[in-house]
């Protein structure tokens, strides 16, 4: 994990390493090696054979996405005695059309898809990724998040409306329901952005705020 010379003021969710460097609980970072996007893979497959039992339905094939190099997929890691663990993963999407959400609104936006956390997990992970979006967006300068929540179920019980109503609770806004382009239901959701300056001290981000686009190789001309 990441280090920075402790602080006597620095806040009680830094841990002081052994040397006196103060470390991160948290960090969130881009998942650039197929190593980390497969780990993320795995944690989706396990949320899945958790969310089952309980009503609501993650497909596996969620875990296609992160394997793909050309998405921008990132990670939360907790530092546990001086290994990383991934304990959540989503997709950003940098130029969404809120448009199709209903919303009639040309500010800056931001799209994220796919949030998983790991199953059974008492730190609220969910609530980390939230704070985090939150915070980044503002730090971007970019006003809203969205996303979408799927409106299917397995169980008899509704556990999609529960989902809905905890992600209120974590901040997001509903604003209906509608179709994805494979005709699923879905709830859309918006999320504002808000600065969180002391954040830092829990969660290290460095996903950059403002990615280049991936170099091409130039194409081969004819010989000369």
């Amino acid at each position: 994990m990441n280090s920075v010379t402790s602080d006597a003021n620095a806040p009680v969710s830094a841990r002081d390493d052994h040397d006196g460097r103060a470390t991160w609980v948290y960090e969130m970072r881009p998942l650039r090696s197929a190593a980390d996007r497969e780990v993320a893979a795995a944690l989706i497959q396990d949320r899945a054979r958790w969310l089952g039992p309980r009503g609501l339905d993650a497909p596996t094939l969620h875990a296609a996405p992160f394997r793909d190099p050309r998405t921008e997929a990132v990670g939360l890691y907790e530092e546990d005695d001086g290994d990383e663990v991934l304990v959540g993963c989503l997709l950003l999407h940098r130029q969404p059309a809120p448009q199709s959400w209903g919303v009639d609104d040309s500010a800056p936006a931001l799209m994220v898809s796919l949030a998983h956390t790991a199953p059974g997990r008492t730190d609220r992970p969910g609530w980390l990724l939230t704070m985090w979006l939150a915070d980044y967006a503002a730090r971007a300068g970019i006003d809203w998040a969205y996303a979408e929540v799927p409106g299917w179920h397995t169980g008899a019980t509704d556990g999609v409306a529960r989902l809905v109503e905890h992600l209120r609770d974590l901040g997001w806004r509903v604003l209906g329901t509608g179709h994805d382009p494979d005709g699923h239901r879905v709830t859309r959701i918006r999320l504002a952005a808000a600065a969180s300056p002391g954040l830092t001290a829990m969660i290290h981000c460095t996903v950059p705020l403002h990615p280049t686009a991936p170099r091409r190789e130039p194409e081969e001309g004819p010989a000369r």
